[in-house]
């Protein structure tokens, strides 16, 4: 398994670019658990582990959705796995609300669309954002 991230415009990886906004702490929690489900080669199921709503988001297929809470920040990170069991890191977020915001639930389903339409990945370098 791999944990994979769509290319920017940039082509630097787009979920690098979230990561680089939040702290180093923050960074480091969820690049743990991304590697998590790489040593466990699967996703598996946990209490911070969701999946997006189709019925309500209006999409075909299944995003997860990971919290991540480290202190006082609490981030989101919405992903899809392939066929190859390989995960793709669609986007991420610093949650500020109860739901879903609406614009970051979009982003990751044109960035799956993107995906769909054989959008450019790359691995993600989880270890250099481990503490």
């Amino acid at each position: 398994m791999n944990i994979l991230s769509l290319h920017g415009p940039d082509g630097l990886p787009e979920f690098e670019a979230f990561l680089h906004l939040v702290s180093g702490k923050l960074a480091a929690a969820i690049c743990r658990k991304m590697q998590t489900y790489n040593e466990f080669d699967d996703v598996y199921s946990c209490s911070s582990l969701k999946i997006l709503n189709p019925r309500i988001w209006g999409y075909k297929g299944t995003i997860y959705k990971l919290r991540v809470d480290c202190g006082k920040e609490s981030a989101r990170v919405l992903f899809v796995k392939t066929p190859a069991n390989d995960i793709v890191l669609l986007h991420g977020f610093v949650k500020k609300t109860r739901k879903t915001p609406e614009k970051d639930a979009r982003i990751a389903m044109q960035n799956f669309q993107r995906l769909k339409n054989n959008g450019a990945v790359a691995p993600m370098p989880l270890a250099k954002y481990l503490l």
